[in-house]
């Protein structure tokens, strides 16, 4: 499952999430060169295991989000794009997920979920249309690197969702610019202590919501590798035309939910620092029922 990001920073965790619309300039070469990368950017990045350090029996996706500038004024290149025309970015034909993510590595089962030597984002990639390489210079560029988790599809709500962002790279080694060890993630689901769910109803005007009208995209909760640098929790439900929602595993902590109803392209934004209750949404209500939510049109 492929995820679109969302049009705001999320201030509450601490996370980089952004729409194409957000974006103030058009391309990637509107983006300055760092001409002391090398290489380009890489996180010191293991992967995935058990609680104890084993490799995990199931299948799994990765997908990284690449970043550029900084504040108001940032810029997701794999997202500028097209499809009704195959057009975007100069560099889209070099995106591995069109509309998404810069790249997505799948792990089959039995293989394991883990990067040997850690993770890598270059200057050059390859031409995934025409053959070839491009020399994006999308390494010497990059402001962060967002990195998100995907378990295979029957166990989706099952196994949290990590996700962690680094947009620091001021360690140099090999020709590389490195960013502060990530080392391993431990994958958890609700067997495991730090880990939650929640939900509620979701209707409206208190009928069902019909299937695929109603996503909600939550960030939050928080946990840590075993380096110590610290990770949150991400999940993308979608109404399935059932009059209840529920997270699925996520680590404890606050939540921010995006609620968007497909129809009238309406989106409120919900913020939980603490959850003690049902979170209930209904689409015909102001806010979606949250007298707190901050909403738009997107």
């Amino acid at each position: 499952m492929l995820r679109r990001s969302l049009p705001l920073l999320v201030t509450t965790v601490a996370l980089l999430v952004l729409l194409p619309s957000t974006a103030l300039a058009a391309d990637t070469t509107q983006y300055a060169i760092n001409p002391f990368r090398g290489n380009g950017v890489a996180i010191p990045f293991e992967g995935y295991t058990d609680r104890y350090g084993n490799p995990v029996p199931i299948s799994g996706a990765v997908g990284v989000d690449l970043v550029f500038g900084s504040g108001s004024n940032q810029y997701l290149p794999c997202q500028n794009f097209n499809p009704s025309n195959g057009t975007g970015d100069t560099f889209v034909n070099a995106c591995q997920t069109p509309s998404s993510y810069a790249t997505y590595t799948r792990f089959p089962v039995g293989g394991g979920l883990l990067f040997p030597h850690g993770y890598f984002m270059g200057n050059t990639q390859p031409d995934l249309v025409h053959g070839g390489m491009l020399t994006t210079n999308w390494g010497a560029r990059a402001s962060a690197l967002s990195v998100e988790f995907y378990p295979q599809v029957d166990l989706d709500s099952v196994y949290v969702h990590p996700r962690f962002d680094v947009s620091r790279f001021d360690h140099y080694a090999n020709g590389w610019s490195y960013s502060p060890p990530v080392g391993r993630i431990t994958l958890a689901t609700l067997a495991d202590p730090g880990t939650t769910h929640f939900g509620g109803r979701l209707t409206d005007g208190g009928r069902p919501v019909a299937a695929g009208r109603a996503r909600i995209t939550i960030f939050g909760g928080e946990a840590h590798s075993s380096t110590g640098y610290r990770i949150a929790s991400f999940a993308v439900v979608t109404s399935t035309g059932a009059d209840h929602w529920d997270s699925g595993a996520m680590y404890t902590g606050g939540q921010q939910l995006y609620v968007l109803d497909t129809v009238t392209h309406q989106q409120c934004i919900l913020d939980r620092p603490v959850i003690t209750g049902p979170i209930d949404i209904d689409l015909a209500r102001p806010g979606f029922g949250d007298v707190h939510a901050r909403c738009t049109a997107v």
